[in-house]
């Protein structure tokens, strides 16, 4: 336990060092958090607060005054605090994350079926219900009276293998992923593999990739046509798959767009295409616009992918395991939501909002990055599991936040006792003590 104590040590050092190395000022200016440079507190400074401050529960003026007082060593206001968090903030926020926590991997890095790529990506994305008063800058689905009710979409850019949130970013739920899936090419370089569901099924982005020499894996959208490159004429797949029962072949994908592609399908056990045909059915006794067609029943006993990968890397038995691990980003949403609470958010305002979720990202970054550092200290008959992690982190935030700081968890505590356990003073009303010095009678 002590080698894993100074593992732990040792990697938040390494984050601080990474905070030193980054241009911190120039991204805070570029986002609007600061507009001249400030002589009391540096951007520098008030990040290392709100890291600090990322491991406990939802922030608040007067907890981040008290951390930076902690850190510049003298009086910080609430007020002073609020001039810093504009909307910039998430932009903020989410471009430190990317800096402190995302690294390229070289090739020698990986193996196996991995080991023909730099990064493993995966994009998806998660939704938190807001009150209704956000819906102008956060606007979420109508429900049956109309009205418009908030909520809140989390775009989530993940290295797979080095376990390192790469992008994050915060908007509306009616910015669908479909309008996200461009996102990810502002992160994604040649050599890159990504992962990504139906959401992101975009075939002009799936072309940009191709350029740019990044490599992509989704299941196909039956929307979207099929191709035969050497006659140009759309393929009847359900007509093939009659024919041939199984096909690993070049298409182009789109009327529009003609994105070379190739597409593998490959059978899937009896059980798994009856459970998808009984939801599918059990989704149209409920909205008959949703009933499927006999083409669509007969393909849902096929897993159906297309890729840019070329069949010297993978055979056609190798997409449904890759694939699979897909669900992995799935675990990460599990995590964030049930153990590193980031659903627990301050709703005083907007800017407190905006600046609450990107506070919880960066524990969650963090999170990520202990997980990675933990896994490479740990024997290969021990493998770390994110959601205990996660919740082993929760439980010690205060020690973290210690850590972070660079001081004593005793002082620390001590501060936090001597900022927030007592009672602030107010003339529009008597807290308990003063009602019982009222009444004759102290507790002191």
């Amino acid at each position: 336990m002590e080698t894993f104590e100074a593992a732990v040590r040792s990697n938040i050092a390494k984050v601080k060092t990474k905070l030193d190395h980054l241009d911190i000022e120039a991204v805070a200016r570029e986002t609007g958090i600061i507009q001249r440079t400030e002589r009391k507190l540096s951007a520098n400074q008030f990040l290392l607060a709100l890291l600090a401050l990322s491991t406990g529960r939802a922030p608040t003026l007067e907890r981040i005054a008290a951390v930076v007082q902690l850190i510049i060593g003298e009086s910080f206001s609430k007020q002073a605090v609020s001039k810093r968090i504009g909307h910039g903030i998430d932009q903020f926020l989410g471009r430190i994350v990317a800096g402190l926590f995302s690294e390229l991997k070289s090739r020698s890095d990986q193996k196996g079926l991995f080991s023909a790529f730099n990064r493993v990506l995966l994009q998806d994305s998660t939704t938190l219900k807001l009150p209704d008063r956000f819906r102008d800058s956060f606007p979420g689905s109508a429900n049956q009276s109309k009205h418009t009710q908030s909520s809140m979409k989390i775009q989530l850019v993940s290295d797979l293998l080095g376990d390192r949130i790469v992008q994050l970013s915060i908007s509306g739920f009616t910015r669908n992923d479909q309008a996200a899936s461009g996102d990810i090419l502002s992160v994604a370089r040649e050599g890159d593999l990504i992962l990504r569901d139906l959401g992101y099924f975009v075939t002009w982005n799936f072309k940009l990739m191709n350029e740019r020499r990044i490599f992509f894996l989704s299941r196909w959208h039956r929307g979207t046509t099929l191709i035969d490159p050497e006659t140009g004429e759309p393929i009847d797949l359900c007509k093939k798959l009659r024919k041939h029962g199984e096909l690993d072949i070049n298409v182009l994908l789109g009327k529009k767009h003609r994105v070379a592609a190739r597409l593998v399908c490959s059978r899937v056990p009896d059980s798994v295409a009856n459970e998808r045909r009984r939801k599918a059915k059990a989704v149209a006794k409920k909205d008959k616009r949703y009933a499927p067609t006999k083409e669509a029943l007969f393909l849902m006993g096929w897993s159906i992918f297309v890729t840019n990968v070329g069949p010297d890397v993978w055979s056609r038995e190798d997409f449904q395991p890759v694939y699979r691990l897909r669900w992995r980003i799935e675990i990460i949403f599990k995590a964030w939501k049930s153990h590193l609470r980031i659903a627990e958010l301050n709703f005083a305002s907007e800017p407190m909002l905006r600046l609450c979720v990107m506070t919880k990202l960066l524990f969650c970054a963090l999170t990520h990055y202990a997980c990675a550092a933990l896994e490479r200290l740990s024997p290969n008959t021990m493998q770390v599991s994110l959601l205990r992690m996660a919740r082993i982190l929760n439980e010690c935030a205060t020690l973290i936040a210690a850590t972070v700081l660079g001081i004593p968890p005793a002082e620390f505590l001590s501060h936090l006792i001597r900022s927030h356990a007592f009672y602030e003073h107010r003339t529009d009303r008597n807290n308990f003590n003063q009602l019982l010095a009222n009444l004759g009678y102290s507790l002191g």
